[in-house]
């Protein structure tokens, strides 16, 4: 991709020596790796979140991702010495289809409504920005 800057997602959450994973991203030139510290969420993840960003040095940056909120987004900055993040924003809305098939589901039927949308959310951006602007 170069000239392009790339950044690798978090299949390196996924990896067996995150250390090593993390010198090996740098050697092939990525100038960010996208983790939850090889957890489920980044705040379960923050030490290892941290280690890799001590560990990195400025050669890469870390980027932490992966249940990040309004909750703990200060936390995870503080914890972690992180300079960006990663997240969602999402909120749910209902769907304007008109016709609604009640007799048929397209999935799981605890996960989602049928009818629902997951959809960045202007409000959340702004309380996140706000959040990482008053503690960076």
């Amino acid at each position: 991709a170069r000239p392009l800057p790339v950044t690798f997602h978090r299949a390196f959450d996924m990896v067996h020596d995150p250390a090593v994973a993390l010198e090996a991203l740098i050697t092939l030139g990525f100038e960010r790796v996208l983790t939850s510290g090889c957890d489920s969420s980044a705040l379960e993840g923050l030490p290892v979140i941290k280690r890799l960003i001590d560990q990195a040095k400025d050669r890469i940056t870390v980027m932490p991702g992966g249940g990040i909120t309004e909750r703990n987004l200060q936390r995870i900055l503080e914890g972690s010495g992180a300079q960006e993040f990663h997240c969602s924003a999402r909120s749910s809305r209902d769907s304007e289809m008109k016709f609604r098939n009640s007799c048929v589901t397209m999935g799981a039927t605890l996960s989602a409504p049928e009818y629902g949308l997951k959809v960045a959310d202007v409000s959340k951006v702004r309380s996140l920005n706000a959040i990482a602007k008053n503690t960076l």
